[in-house]
């Protein structure tokens, strides 16, 4: 799924992209007309499916004292985490997840964090991990 920032649509997404008559025919988008169909999702959209998953699934599993293992995209993770630490927009956009290094919450139980995420990993992978994401998007010279 391509990820874009709130009102920009990537020109990959228009009428002839090969994803595009999969999407225009979800039964989703029933209601819509061609000129209403989203051509990306925002982070913004992302944030609030993680959320709604959050709440109907995640949650009851939390108040049932199960232990919860979450394996998703970092924009995914990001709302989850935007919701559990009260980041602010801005701040957000600044987050970087290691990928493949686990996060883990231990949450009081109106579900707060006793204290912020914690990266799980050896020290020499988590560093080797923050240059890859601090590398991501520089030009190789």
């Amino acid at each position: 799924m391509w990820i874009c920032p709130y009102d920009v649509s990537p020109p990959s997404m228009e009428p002839y992209h090969h994803f595009y008559s999969s999407i225009s025919k979800d039964c989703g988008y029933t209601d819509l007309t061609g000129d209403q169909l989203p051509f990306c999702e925002s982070l913004e959209d992302t944030i609030a499916g993680a959320l709604a998953f959050w709440n109907k699934d995640i949650v009851p599993q939390i108040k049932k004292r199960n232990w919860i293992l979450i394996e998703a995209h970092d924009n995914s993770l990001i709302g989850i985490i935007k919701h559990l630490e009260g980041v602010s927009e801005v701040a957000i956009m600044e987050l970087n997840l290691l990928t493949g290094i686990p996060i883990a919450y231990e949450l009081a139980k109106n579900l707060n964090p006793i204290k912020s995420m914690q990266f799980l990993g050896d020290e020499e992978t988590m560093c080797k991990a923050m240059k890859a994401v601090a590398a991501q998007g520089k030009a190789k010279k």
